[in-house]
């Protein structure tokens, strides 16, 4: 049996893809290929779906007429803000086409168009005049007669059916109406177009008839405002003394000028102590942290502190060369000892001196911050009373200017309106360039033109959907998916059994059964271990995890140690799974004394291993619980019990639990040669499996191989199109 993309020897180590890369690290293309078309039915199922709807509405939907009505926006005449104006008239620009788009597209128009063409009183925009649906009755549907229709209801369905835009960049705007009838569809996107001219006329004359009476009105008006204005302005000068003096430029006051300079120290000072207590910051939290606060740059500076650490080094190096001669009881270890605790002592008070005195620094920069803005705000109340009286001289200064200014401006149009008002009154700024006929071809359905598209959507809906169960399948599908996304190697394949099969019947079929394909897939899985090479040496020890429970890993691990042992190895099998014990439960024995006497020194190894009387393999039960079993795996004794394994036997195999309910397995990772990651087919999702590989590099140095278990013969074959059986 055979594994893709795996060489003769596996060799452990870092294999990750390099940034940047041929692309590998992506998702296949090919894979995903393959995954689309193993899933024909999703894709034949979904278009044929779409593929019907889309015929039946085809064949339902009630054909629609469209006619068109061209417009085109002429230049403003007439009007009053250009009585004043004697150049050429320019052109509407984009936004002011645009803007006459929105008034004919506006409910007071469609409404007038409704009442002057009579719509609602068509059965098609008027739903209370159409009759009985006696099919929708006979399904379910009401019998009663509909309500009166209103006003609005029958303006949005108008709405609806209008399309106004722009043509391309011209001042030409396109009036587009649908309707069930063709006669209809004209007539009433023309008549769109004359009520607008018709409306821009009326405006024109009702502007023009008010236009003289109105600006004569607001000129008297005006004359009055501008001499009461400029006679306010002039008392107010002569009471508060505000007389010119000098350019413009330099009227700044004594007190302007000390409000600048203030602001400018108020700046300094407030970045002087934001500095000082950045330090003081820095050296609360190195005190805090578990970074020393000799780190900061006041204690490094200090020849003080710095003679005292010369002595501390020089007293640590007289310690360690008299350990090695003298006990730590001996009067001259002691001494030396006590010294070097009074200089620690010296140096952590010459420390907190420098602490103190970074807070007295920054709490002087904060008073200096305070008392520069207790001054400021005392000046700013003085320059508000003192400005007061400037601000509303210029106020009355400004109102008289902008009276003179309205009463010339209105003077002038004055004259302009009463010469141009007649002329101009019955000009419209726009005209019909083309009037709209009846269409003798329906604009939608185009049957043809929507089969066409029909088909094609049924196809990218059916591939769409194939491809969105493809993409969103949970977990690994492929050997090659999973060895580019962890990048670590990838040992082997461990077919499911098709159905729930106890652990200990499983592992007996490897002698009763021993040509299953969850026996070769054993025996391909330690021709990998047997080349398997780690910093140029053969693996003897093997850690066996798995990110989640029910994953196999404790199948994997008791089966892989009974193959070695029926080809004649010595092997031992370690459950080192302190919480939940399950081997031997599928060796049909009971509980025993096992990794957790040995590790709390109660047991030897010849009183807690066990041989497997099927196989010959030995084994080592997990043994009664430990108060803290993560503690005493990783301690030295079990470090220990591995290298004493490891030279008795020809392979160790250690079951540890599951890395989602324990660290157990990253901690025993390390002390072994191999680990080997337990991943289920199609079900343990990527993140967890991404999670469980960094946090096996970060022990092991990446010498970590994966394999995936409980796998679909089938469903793998028609996915890649190999042979699921390794």
């Amino acid at each position: 049996m055979s594994t893709p993309s795996l060489s003769s020897q596996v060799i452990f180590g870092d294999r990750r893809r390099p940034a940047g890369g041929s692309g590998e690290d992506t998702v296949n293309p090919w894979d995903l290929l393959r995954g689309i078309w193993a899933r024909k039915a999703v894709v034949g199922g979904t278009a044929l779906v779409i593929l019907l709807i889309s015929f039946a509405f085809i064949a339902t939907v009630t054909p629609t007429y469209t006619a068109e009505t061209l417009l085109r926006i002429e230049p403003r005449a007439g009007e009053i803000s250009r009585f004043d104006d004697l150049s050429p008239l320019s052109l509407p620009d984009q936004g002011a086409v645009e803007s006459e788009i929105q008034e004919l597209i506006s409910y007071s128009m469609i409404a007038r168009l409704v009442s002057e063409t009579g719509l609602d009183k068509t059965a098609e925009f008027n739903s209370s005049l159409r009759k009985e649906n006696r099919l929708g009755t006979l399904f379910g549907g009401s019998a009663k007669k509909k309500d009166k229709v209103s006003l609005s209801e029958i303006v949005d369905k108008v709405q609806g059916r209008l399309s106004i835009y722009r043509k391309g960049e011209s001042r030409v705007i396109s009036i587009n109406f649908t309707s069930e009838v063709p006669e209809r569809a004209a007539s009433v996107a023309n008549r769109l177009a004359e009520l607008y001219i018709q409306k821009q006329i009326e405006t024109r004359q009702a502007l023009h008839s008010e236009a003289t009476g109105w600006l004569r009105e607001q000129i008297e008006t005006l004359r009055g405002e501008v001499r009461k204005s400029e006679a306010a302005a002039e008392r107010f000068r002569s009471k508060h003394g505000l007389f010119m003096t000098g350019e413009s430029s330099d009227r700044a006051t004594l007190p302007q000028r000390e409000l600048s300079e203030l602001t400018s120290q108020l700046v300094l000072a407030e970045a002087t102590y934001s500095e000082a207590q950045a330090r003081l910051s820095l050296a609360r939290d190195l005190a805090a942290g578990e970074r020393d606060i000799d780190t900061v740059g006041e204690v490094l500076n200090s020849s003080l502190i710095q003679n005292l650490r010369q002595q501390e080094v020089q007293l640590q190096a007289q310690i360690a060369e008299m350990s090695a001669t003298l006990l730590p009881s001996h009067p001259r270890m002691q001494q030396a000892e006590a010294n070097l605790k009074d200089l620690q002592t010296q140096i952590s008070q010459e420390i907190r001196k420098v602490s103190a005195a970074l807070e007295n620094e920054a709490q002087i920069a904060r008073s200096r911050v305070s008392t520069i803005k207790a001054n400021l705000n005392k000046l700013k109340r003085q320059m508000g009373a003192l400005n007061q009286n400037e601000v509303e001289l210029r106020a009355l200064e400004r109102e008289a200017a902008a009276n003179r200014q309205l009463l010339e401006s209105f003077l002038t149009r004055y004259e302009a309106a009463s010469s141009k008002a007649e002329a101009d009154a019955r000009a419209a700024d726009a005209r019909i360039v083309s009037l709209a006929e009846p269409p003798s071809q329906p604009s939608f359905p185009q049957k043809g033109a929507l089969g066409v598209l029909a088909v094609a959507a049924s196809l990218i809906g059916g591939i769409a959907a194939a491809f969105v169960v493809q993409v969103l399948a949970p977990g690994f599908l492929t050997p090659e998916q999973l060895e580019r996304t962890t990048g670590t190697p990838f040992l082997g394949i461990v077919p499911g059994t098709g159905k729930r099969t106890p652990l200990g019947q499983l592992t007996s079929n490897l002698v009763y059964r021993p040509h299953t394909p969850f026996a070769e897939s054993l025996r391909n899985l330690l021709s990998h271990l047997m080349t398997a090479r780690v910093n140029g040496r053969p693996a003897k020890s093997v850690t066996v995890t798995s990110c989640l429970r029910g994953e196999g890993r404790t199948a994997l691990a008791l089966g892989l140690a009974r193959t070695i042992a029926l080809g004649g190895r010595r092997v031992i099998l370690v459950e080192a799974d302190l919480f939940t014990p399950s081997v031997h439960r599928a060796l049909g024995d009971q509980a025993r004394w096992g990794l957790s006497e040995v590790l709390t020194g109660r047991a030897s190894f010849e009183q807690v291993i066990h041989r497997d009387t099927m196989t010959g393999a030995h084994i080592l039960q997990a043994g009664t619980p430990l108060t803290n079993p993560t503690a005493a795996l990783g301690s030295e004794r079990m470090i220990w019990i591995l290298q004493a394994l490891a030279q008795t036997y020809d392979y160790v195999i250690v079951d540890t639990p599951a890395l989602s309910e324990s660290g157990d397995g990253q901690i025993l990772s390390r002390l072994t040669d191999v680990t080997i990651l337990a991943v289920q087919w199609r079900r343990t999702g990527r993140l967890a499996v991404t999670r469980a590989v960094k946090q096996l590099a970060a022990a092991t140095s990446r010498r970590v191989g994966t394999v995936l278990t409980q796998m679909s013969a089938k469903e793998y074959r028609s996915l890649t199109g190999d042979d699921a059986r390794g």
